[in-house]
């Protein structure tokens, strides 16, 4: 589950970060699991975060994590 959720993640995150300019980005952040109080437990983000460990700082992951802890969750 972990490799897969990385991947969707990645995929998922990344292309709306670099292909819309982030303008869904809040919206996607929270279908994944991340929330302005950071990762939700249970989630595909969590899922993704403990397949990685460690998270680089500029990495898909931690863009949406800010991106979500910035914005109000819908």
């Amino acid at each position: 589950m972990g490799l897969l959720a990385a991947i969707v993640v990645n995929l998922v995150g990344g292309a709306v970060i670099y292909l819309t300019g982030g303008l869904a980005a809040p919206w996607i952040a929270s279908l994944l699991g991340f929330s302005s109080t950071g990762i939700v437990a249970g989630s595909t983000a969590a899922a993704a975060q403990a397949f990685y460990g460690n998270v680089a700082s500029g990495s898909i992951i931690s863009m949406l994590t800010a991106i979500a802890m910035g914005s109000p969750t819908p």
